[in-house]
């Protein structure tokens, strides 16, 4: 591992846990153990350093996603573990990492987000596909209309507006809107499997 690479994943560690506002450049510094300047030699800026974590987010989600489909039995067993690495990352991640990047870094949270979406949808399609194929969600639903559907409610979780974090746990909105969307477009055959997924792996989860 790089001096970079070891100062990225230091770096997205402390953010994630106390937000990007409350960690400066001097906090990494010292944190990793290196001089600033050499950490000025590896990042331009901080925003040079937040988009340098992003993008580690995103290698490691890529590679939970390679494991989970290695793993799975169905398409519902994936659709269901990728839901449950979801919950586990909503209750290890400091919300104000999300709501201080859109703020404060806009440009940066601006092409991130959009890249993630596309990808986003594109796997989604994936997956309905595959369980089509499989039997496990029914064949007569309009694929375009169900994801465009399921990418508004996400957009709609982070709106505090709609759902005060005070009032509704991010986990309870995300759960609900991911497992409702599920189960309803699942055959019966998908419902079983949803019920028995869900049964097994209870402890994660707070709305079955």
């Amino acid at each position: 591992m790089t001096v970079k690479e070891k100062i990225t994943e230091l770096a997205t560690e402390l953010f994630l846990k106390a937000g990007i506002r409350a960690i400066t450049m001097d906090d990494v510094s010292a944190s990793s153990g290196v001089s600033k300047r050499t950490l000025y030699e590896n990042f331009r800026d901080k925003d040079d350093l937040i988009r340098s974590c992003l993008d580690l987010l995103d290698k490691k989600f890529n590679s939970e996603h390679q494991q989970v489909s290695e793993k799975s039995e169905n398409t519902i067993h994936l659709s269901f573990n990728m839901i449950k690495i979801g919950v586990i990352a909503i209750n290890e991640i400091n919300p104000l990492f999300f709501e201080e990047l859109k703020k404060y870094h806009y440009t940066t949270w601006k092409e991130v987000h959009t890249v993630n979406m596309e990808k986003q949808r594109s796997l989604l399609i994936t997956i309905i596909k595959k369980g089509i194929n499989q039997g496990v969600f029914r064949n007569n639903i309009s694929i375009d209309v169900v994801v465009t559907l399921l990418m508004e409610q996400l957009r709609m979780l982070h709106d505090q507006s709609l759902f005060p974090a005070g009032q509704y746990p991010k986990q309870v909105v995300f759960e609900n809107v991911f497992i409702n969307f599920f189960r309803g477009i699942a055959t019966q055959k998908g419902l079983d499997l949803i019920d028995e997924f869900l049964d097994k792996e209870s402890e994660y989860f707070i709305t079955v």
